[in-house]
């Protein structure tokens, strides 16, 4: 026996009784429901919701992420160095699904465990969607996914998740006209940026995007009364002149200088889409901007009813009020 080995005999016991009483009190993991998402519930809102009783696949916050109740706030991160930059990945030929975070600032917002709504990443502390988006939600049980690609699989884009600290939705926001339909969720703890999470950039004041090809991305519904998808699709809608969108189907008082129209015949974003971003590409870099928040309309790829959008130009001013004391990514 060597020198000094006896005088470590109770130490090492009473080590080991501590060790057992750590992992004894430590939380054992629970039954989980795998229940994800629900049917829609309101035609003219794109808020979706639909029911899949026989998934695989855990909720992100029961299994991949735990608890985020000891998550604090460690400060701001400001790199606008590649806000609109896309990923060059290779597509599926004739599809719509998009290439694995191909969109690094498209998110999903989850609400007590279910997909809700869809968002854009504005710099590492700020999201932005739309206000009837976090109507009468508990900020407590918002999350906010980013990185995603696949609802069910998480092996080809390992998604993180975020708790939110902070909704501001805009205070003159009309649930029956949908007018000033936008809104900000602040992270509890920002997210540092890589090729899967990026910010998109806002677009000048002075941005009128009539008449360019703009691209919703989303989980929405590919077609109305559908399935939800798995994997984040992307559609090319043509936008719409504000005189354009107000002789269309719709009652051309509902259509306020806050919105904007895009989509014709089948190309139109669609259930479940709501509160991401429509974005169009410009200048010689070829940046993308959000320009529109997926706001309303009356089915998806209608005749005579393109889909409707905030026009983000409309609301520079309140984004960068609201996100005082954080960086603003203008192209």
């Amino acid at each position: 026996m060597a020198p000094g080995s006896a005088a470590l005999g109770p130490a090492l016991v009473l080590l080991g009784l501590l060790l057992h009483a750590q992992v004894e009190a430590m939380p054992k993991q629970r039954s989980l429901n795998v229940t994800t998402l629900w049917k829609d519930d309101n035609d003219i809102g794109r808020l979706t919701r639909r029911s899949r009783a026989n998934s695989s696949r855990l909720l992100f916050d029961d299994i991949f992420f735990g608890d985020f109740e000891d998550e604090r706030e460690t400060g701001t991160s400001c790199d606008c160095a590649e806000c609109g930059v896309i990923n060059q990945e290779i597509r599926i030929v004739g599809g719509r699904p998009t290439g694995v975070n191909r969109y690094p600032w498209v998110v999903r917002l989850v609400y007590d465990g279910q997909f809700h709504c869809g968002g854009s990443l504005l710099n590492g502390d700020f999201v932005l969607t739309a206000a009837h988006c976090v109507r009468r939600l508990k900020r407590s049980k918002i999350r906010v996914i980013l990185g995603d690609h696949d609802q069910y699989v998480t092996s080809d884009a390992p998604a993180i998740m975020r708790a939110v600290s902070l909704v501001i939705r805009h205070r003159n926001f009309d649930v029956n006209s949908y007018n000033h339909d936008i809104a900000l969720l602040k992270l509890r703890k920002p997210v540092q940026f890589t090729k899967r999470i990026r910010p998109v950039c806002l677009p000048q004041a002075g941005l009128d995007p009539a008449g360019h090809m703009g691209t919703v991305v989303g989980w929405g519904r590919t077609e109305e009364g559908g399935q939800l998808p798995a994997v984040i699709q992307e559609v090319q809608v043509p936008i719409l002149t504000l005189a354009e969108c107000r002789a269309s189907k719709y009652r051309a008082s509902r259509i306020t200088q806050n919105m904007m129209c895009a989509g014709r015949g089948t190309q139109d974003s669609c259930q479940g889409d709501s509160g991401g971003p429509l974005i169009v590409g410009t200048g010689e870099d070829g940046r993308n901007q959000v320009v529109g928040i997926v706001s309303w309309g009356v089915g998806c790829g209608r005749p005579g009813y393109p889909g409707v959008y905030t026009r983000v130009t409309r609301y520079l001013d309140w984004v960068k009020t609201n996100m005082r004391d954080s960086c603003v990514c203008v192209r």
